[in-house]
């Protein structure tokens, strides 16, 4: 997979995970567990963009590259955590009584936004590796460069 059909995977959760989290910040009195998919929504926001701007770099034949790759992979962890989005936005967001209702469902749907919140965690965690890996990659790259030079 090339460097641009991963970048567009990660705009297309870059996107979800706009609404989610614009909906989620304007959310007054939110559940705490609302609150904290907020936040991890928002790290998880701040890595995509990261590996985002590393992709951008990277040559398609970069062993990095085809490893990360796999992250953007039909039902892979960025397609998943568009789904969580999904939902997330199907559930959250409403217009007046719709709204009123769901605050009051609150408590029924508690258990799955706690499901969602750990698959969130999840990919937030691979989404972590990757970019573990990336900065191992490049440091090892400029040590060869160095050994070279010198």
């Amino acid at each position: 997979m090339d460097p641009l059909s991963i970048t567009a995977s990660i705009f297309a959760v870059l996107q979800a995970t706009k609404e989610v989290i614009s909906y989620l910040k304007e959310t007054r009195g939110a559940p705490k567990e609302l609150t904290k998919v907020y936040e991890e929504a928002k790290n998880l926001a701040i890595l995509s963009y990261e590996l985002k701007d590393s992709l951008a770099e990277q040559d398609p034949h970069d062993p990095w590259l085809r490893a990360t790759s796999k992250l953007a992979v039909r039902d892979g962890p960025l397609d998943q955590y568009k789904k969580v989005l999904e939902v997330l936005v199907s559930k959250t967001t409403g217009h007046g009584h719709r709204k009123i209702g769901q605050v009051l469902a609150w408590k029924f749907i508690k258990e799955e936004v706690m499901t969602l919140l750990s698959q969130i965690e999840r990919i937030k965690s691979l989404v972590q590796i990757a970019l573990e890996m990336y900065h191992t990659f490049v440091s090892h790259s400029y040590r060869r460069v160095l050994l070279i030079v010198y």
